[in-house]
């Protein structure tokens, strides 16, 4: 896929991080998740309508300038809402997180199942995960094709006794007819 193909709708889903240790940049870690594209989130009597949301870790470095100026709740680990992303010069990947900062990546491979971005620290490699309705598989090929009595004879309907049934997708299972 060239950089002239990438395209907003390709980035929508859930991203999760593969590789360990890539940081984004000195004060900004690793990036765990990425929930790319529009969807309702719900929170006690709340709910909000977001662009994505983002996990995230803080650098170390980050962490001692916060407890520095005094800083009492600052996190690690954090999350914060997307409120926007869009893709500029056909492979430059801009998210806006919160009210805080602005993420600039260069893509490198954006397809069904892998999105790699370029930070100025290294390769980000995400892996896209199924939603529920994506990763239920469909049996409905899967129907009985044949049954047979526990002699090896092929047979109609169930009949009383221990039957063998092959199914379509050459699977077979005994089944205790009464």
């Amino acid at each position: 896929m060239n950089a002239q193909s990438f395209s907003e709708e390709q980035l929508e889903g859930t991203w999760e991080f593969k590789d360990e240790g890539v940081e984004y940049n000195e004060y900004l870690g690793s990036i765990k998740k990425m929930k790319i594209g529009d969807h309702l989130r719900t929170g006690g009597a709340s709910l909000t309508f977001l662009s994505g949301y983002i996990e995230y870790k803080w650098t170390d470095k980050m962490y001692e300038q916060a407890k520095a100026l005094g800083e009492e709740d600052f996190e690690i680990e954090n999350s914060d809402r997307i409120l926007d992303y869009f893709i500029t010069g056909n492979d430059r990947l801009h998210i806006i997180v919160q009210d805080d900062f602005t993420l600039h990546f260069k893509i490198l491979e954006l397809n069904g199942n892998t999105m790699k971005l370029q930070t100025k620290k290294g390769i980000m490699t995400f892996n896209k995960t199924a939603s529920q309705v994506q990763s239920v598989k469909s049996e409905a090929n899967k129907v009985e094709k044949a049954r047979y009595n526990i002699n090896g004879q092929r047979l109609a309907n169930p009949e009383k006794g221990i039957n063998i049934v092959k199914m379509t997708d050459n699977s077979s299972y005994k089944e205790l007819v009464r």
